[in-house]
């Protein structure tokens, strides 16, 4: 029985970290769409997003570029590609 208790306390300890995991889709001036990121931070006096992409790379894009920041969902992806 306390296997089952430390599988059940396992199993939600895993499913409450997956549902904190959020990522962002950046629409960019170009028309391109870079998925997959954690949030962008924007420094103001710099005027530059800061973020991570999926590779885990940190990145920087200047604030002119972004149109538009959503969080990920796979339907944001499908109205990007006319689906």
């Amino acid at each position: 029985m306390p296997e089952m208790k430390t599988l059940l306390t396992c199993l939600a300890a895993a499913l409450l970290l997956t549902g904190c995991a959020r990522h962002y889709d950046m629409t960019l001036t170009s028309g391109m769409r870079v998925s997959y990121v954690t949030k962008p931070v924007l420094d103001r006096a710099s005027g530059v997003y800061t973020y991570k992409d999926a590779a885990g790379r940190r990145r920087q894009i200047d604030s002119a570029h972004v149109v538009r920041i959503d969080p990920h969902s796979n339907r944001n992806l499908s109205k990007a590609y006319g689906q």
